[in-house]
């Protein structure tokens, strides 16, 4: 686990993520397929805004 992350860190990379991603912008993660990184970080952002105590949890247990 790591001490100091929290969901709001976990968010803002999950954001810079989607955008970065929407903006045409690939990573090391991309295939022809898609990304597992940006869905990942679609469904924390999806998380952050429907249970944010969920992603509380979830990050908790990083």
């Amino acid at each position: 686990m790591v001490d100091d992350l929290d969901a709001a860190s976990v968010a803002s990379v999950a954001y810079l993520v989607v955008t970065s991603h929407a903006a045409g912008h690939t990573c090391w993660r991309c295939t022809p397929d898609g990304c597992e990184e940006a869905t990942w970080a679609r469904g924390i952002l999806a998380l952050a805004d429907t249970d944010r105590a969920a992603l509380e949890r979830l990050v908790a247990t990083w």
